[in-house]
């Protein structure tokens, strides 16, 4: 019997993907913080588990019931914002160079893609299958000092829930363990079939014809 068994550490973080659901959980447009646009800083997890309750009887602890995962909170720190993730993920409008938010705002569900290394060098992805990401809740300026002048980095936080169509909360895989890009993409991308439109320097969208296929 073979010995299936890996780990997965990770090493720095190379860019985020964000795919926008529609209301059937298909994700129809791709949207990216990478080293081209926005520059990808940090991402953050937590929440995932579960509450437990544990049952005492004849003075011992005696079953604990088992609660599954809890709502999990997804927090990304980028050097900017791009703009297209800003009214794909955010939904803010564009107008004249003009980035609004306004008091009617509704934020799509999106599934999210975290590309970073692993401790052999071969990439790595963490996924989350649905999550909504909030307006960004505040700006945080700060003056130049003697060491010189340092971005304002930005936050953007969501809450993570279950995809309905699977029941799928997150997942993680690298190639060290068998997985491609191609294949993390199936699984946290679904219906999304231009996954060669997503390069390791950008992502292009395609455009999607009447009958529901797509051109470039």
């Amino acid at each position: 019997m073979a010995d299936n068994k890996f780990a997965i550490g990770t090493v720095g973080f190379n860019r985020i993907l964000f795919g926008i659901m529609d209301g059937k959980e298909q994700v129809t447009k791709v949207v990216a913080i990478d080293s081209n646009s926005g520059g990808a800083v940090e991402l953050k997890t937590s929440g995932f588990q579960g509450q437990s309750n544990t049952v005492y009887g004849s003075n011992i602890a005696y079953y604990v019931s088992d609660a599954g995962t809890g709502t999990g909170k997804v927090e990304i720190t980028a050097v900017e914002l791009p703009s297209d993730v800003a009214t794909e993920v955010l939904g803010d409008k564009l107008d004249n160079g003009i980035l609004e938010t306004y008091s009617t705002v509704t934020q799509p569900y999106c599934a999210v893609i975290a590309e970073a290394e692993d401790l052999q060098g071969k990439k790595m992805w963490i996924g989350i299958a649905k999550a909504k990401f909030a307006t960004v809740d505040a700006d945080d300026l700060k003056t130049s000092e003697d060491k010189g002048k340092t971005s304002n980095n930005v936050s953007i936080s969501g809450s993570a829930i279950t995809r309905r169509s699977d029941k799928l909360v997150k997942a993680k895989g690298s190639e060290t363990s068998g997985a491609t890009f191609e294949t993390f993409v199936a699984k946290m991308f679904p219906g999304f079939k231009a996954v060669d439109t997503i390069t390791e320097n950008a992502v292009t969208n395609p455009v999607l014809s009447p009958d529901g296929g797509s051109h470039q």
